[in-house]
């Protein structure tokens, strides 16, 4: 006899879910730090990545004012941020060091940090947007890309799994 055991979750709960795949979405400060906010479900390079593109091209390439709707207007995360799901939970903010190309995250800040996968990373100096496999030591990011002033990204799509070391 097989016992199957099921947790029932309120709609719009978050947090280690443990068949998700789980993403920070965070934007770089001047001071060489970054801050950021969860996103539950959906967190892979070819489902996140696609969506974080057609939002920054349907803002048409308004970095700031995707920067100010999707992280700092959203403290609690996001469920699903491809379906526009909000934490009913709130998880807090995450933040970390950016040195312009590699990123550290802080377990101060948030001890969750090492519980997502990936890091999406939008530096609006330089109007790219990182992609690093989230590890507990300094990462260099496996994807990026760079958006025009109209919002389009070139390459036009982010990798779709890290390189294996």
């Amino acid at each position: 006899m097989t016992i199957v055991v099921t947790a029932i979750r309120a709609r719009g709960a978050c947090i280690v879910r443990p068949v998700s795949t789980r993403a920070i979405l965070a934007y770089t400060s001047p001071d060489g730090t970054w801050k950021g906010v969860w996103n539950d479900l959906n967190s892979e390079p070819q489902q996140l990545g696609r969506v974080l593109l057609r939002r920054i091209a349907s803002l048409k390439g308004d970095l700031d004012r995707f920067v100010t709707q999707f992280v700092d207007d959203c403290p609690e995360g996001w469920s699903a941020l491809d379906k526009n799901e909000r934490c009913s939970d709130p998880i807090g903010v995450f933040g970390g060091r950016f040195d312009g190309i590699v990123a550290t995250c802080d377990p101060a800040i948030n001890a969750l940090c090492f519980e997502a996968q990936y890091l999406y990373l939008v530096h609006r100096p330089k109007r790219r947007l990182f992609v690093f496999k989230i590890e507990n030591r300094e990462m260099r990011p496996f994807g990026m890309v760079t958006f025009d002033d109209t919002g389009k990204a070139k390459p036009n799509k982010l990798p779709a799994v890290e390189p294996e070391d």
